[in-house]
């Protein structure tokens, strides 16, 4: 039986939702700011198979493909499969636009942002940078958290370039702010360089970064948060084993190992 309603009650409940609906439609976000040896992203990024561990040249198009994610998170991604090399140009942009407010736009050199993530500025690496950004755009991601929507859109809303002068604009929109506001990892850029061309490690690096004290895990969850296209678990074991031990020499951990019960335990540098 359904129970009566309290006029009262109900009109304060919608003006508490209306007072609360213009507040964040007040609101001006700011992208958060980190120090400039670092990168920053969102833990959702970090946290899941959405930038694969996989070579360049083997990206995948993909329709609405879910992504393995942590418990009460639902992904789905449709578009050009990204790598690693493409989350190295998302934390470029990132970082030179730390700091700023939303609706704002983002001007800067295509060769400042090569030499900013490790690259040269030749014409091969401008047609990269474009190519890149082209799929950071068109990419489509879907987040919910717990049966509700938490994000929908593409990594980077809009751009544009001009090919005199290698300039390049892109926008920074709220929901792209929001997805920081709503928890950030903040990557150690010399040791992400150290582990360039290795995908594995990048991605298992980036993971460890986003835990102040990494949990253990499975080597089967890792190998399904990474993305890897390594099928059987035995080979994957041994170039995880690897891929620790190549960000063990960065310095970013101390000590890990993975036990009986295919447990890995990482120790991460203070």
């Amino acid at each position: 039986m359904t129970q009566p309603t309290d006029p009262e009650l109900d009109a304060t409940l919608e003006r508490l939702r209306e007072s609360i609906e213009e507040r964040e439609r007040n609101k001006q976000y700011q992208l958060a700011f980190w120090a400039e040896p670092q990168r920053g992203i969102p833990n959702e990024f970090a946290r899941r198979a959405l930038f694969a561990s996989v070579p360049a040249n083997k990206a995948k198009a993909l329709v609405r493909e879910p992504i393995f994610s942590q418990q009460g998170f639902t992904v789905t991604f449709t578009g050009v499969q990204l790598t690693q090399s493409d989350l190295d140009v998302f934390e470029g942009v990132m970082h030179l636009a730390r700091g700023m407010r939303e609706n704002n736009q983002l001007r800067f050199k295509a060769g400042a942002l090569l030499r900013n993530i490790g690259r040269h500025a030749g014409k091969s690496d401008y047609e990269w940078l474009l190519s890149s950004l082209h799929k950071l755009t068109s990419a489509t991601l879907g987040i919910e958290r717990d049966g509700k929507k938490v994000y929908w859109g593409s990594l980077l809303p809009e751009g544009a370039a001009n090919l005199d002068n290698g300039e390049l604009v892109i926008q920074i929109n709220r929901q792209l702010i929001k997805l920081f506001d709503r928890g950030f990892t903040t990557i150690e850029w010399k040791q992400r360089l150290q582990l360039t061309k290795k995908p594995l490690a990048q991605h298992l690096h980036a993971w460890i970064c986003s835990h102040s004290k990494p949990f253990p895990v499975t080597v089967e969850y890792l190998h399904q948060i990474c993305g890897s296209e390594t099928k059987e678990l035995r080979y994957f074991r041994a170039n995880l084993k690897t891929a620790l031990e190549e960000i063990q020499a960065t310095g970013a951990i101390s000590a890990w190992r993975i036990d009986e019960e295919d447990k890995v335990y990482v120790t991460k540098t203070s």
